[in-house]
């Protein structure tokens, strides 16, 4: 009798040590609110039971997918249709709907965004689903699988799942036809000690057009004098009609700006930066993928803050649409 008290003691041990290794960090957790309480119930797909979590606390590094073809226009667990050129991703068992901030830890770039479907039920190390639209913004679509990190915003989660409840129906849909994305971005966002850009890329301010070219343009860029002087790039002033002298701040050049893409071959890479500007500057770069398999990419700079958001849009006209700019 004693023997099997104690392995029950053990038993009960075991399990809560597992209690506390979920996806929530330990610690306190918020309680889920509004919509959010209707979708904590277990639910049984492909074969096995899921359990959704009772709180918004979430931080995990793991594989993201995509999907789209094939459930576009297909009900969510909520009601609300599948848009796959929306902003949008799935979880196994965090609430509906939960803000989450995705991190792509090959580039950097992050976006906040609605969990508001159920999946990846193709494991593998998946811990995310993103629609297509969301995984262009993120520059993964291409890639099939990256890893990332996701981190759920819990103020923003309960306020969003509140003002559902209290606009919405039952289930949270919107009257005016507004989806969760839509809600989020114009009623939550920014008011929770948040300024990060959400539910689409970073938009650069737009940079005043410049009047008076130098004698020898900056590749395909057309700059000033006092560009050169801002730091359009550290060569750049010896082939400029100079004014009399005036005193400048020196300009830090610590912008790169990467195309995007990823290669297997460093050839294919080398090739790309071949066609560019040679005032770019552009150089290959190596990447290791969580498989083993190493991958190349090409960036051009460094160039200054002023003049990067140039050079990153003249990439986009050039066809690299997944160019972004990154800090050195």
């Amino acid at each position: 009798m004693i023997f099997y008290t104690a392995l029950a003691n053990l038993v009960i041990f075991f399990l809560l040590l597992l209690v506390g290794c979920g996806g929530g960090p330990s610690g306190p957790r918020s309680a889920i609110g509004g919509t959010g309480k209707v979708t904590t119930k277990s639910y049984f797909c492909r074969g096995e039971w899921h359990y959704p979590q009772s709180f918004y606390e979430y931080d995990a590094t793991g594989l993201a997918s995509w999907y789209g073809p094939g459930f576009h226009g297909k009900p969510k667990p909520l009601g609300e249709s599948f848009d796959m050129h929306g902003i949008s991703a799935a979880h196994r068992t965090l609430p509906l709907p939960t803000v989450v901030k995705v991190t792509n830890l090959q580039t950097g770039k992050s976006l906040k965004l609605v969990v508001d479907d159920r999946g990846p039920f193709t494991y593998q190390g998946r811990i995310i689903d993103l629609s297509v639209g969301a995984a262009k913004a993120l520059g993964t679509y291409s890639k099939g699988l990256m890893t990332v990190r996701v981190q759920s915003v819990p103020d923003e989660s309960r306020a969003l799942s509140d003002y559902l409840a209290r606009h919405g129906s039952s289930r949270g849909k919107m009257k005016d036809g507004r989806t969760w994305q839509q809600v989020y971005n114009e009623e939550i966002a920014g008011r929770h000690n948040s300024n990060e850009t959400v539910g689409h890329k970073q938009v650069d301010q737009p940079i005043k057009e410049v009047s008076k070219p130098i004698n020898k343009p900056l590749g395909d860029l057309p700059i000033t004098i006092d560009d050169v002087l801002d730091g359009v790039a550290p060569n750049a002033a010896k082939t400029a009609t100079t004014k009399t002298s005036v005193a400048k701040v020196p300009v830090a050049f610590n912008n790169y700006v990467n195309l995007g893409e990823s290669y297997i071959q460093k050839a294919n890479a080398q090739k790309v930066a071949s066609a560019l500007p040679k005032a770019w500057k552009a150089s290959v770069q190596s990447a290791l993928h969580p498989s083993g398999q190493t991958f190349y990419n090409v960036r051009v700079g460094p160039f200054s803050d002023k003049i990067s958001p140039q050079i990153l849009k003249q990439c986009q006209e050039k066809g690299h649409m997944q160019a972004i700019i990154l800090k050195d």
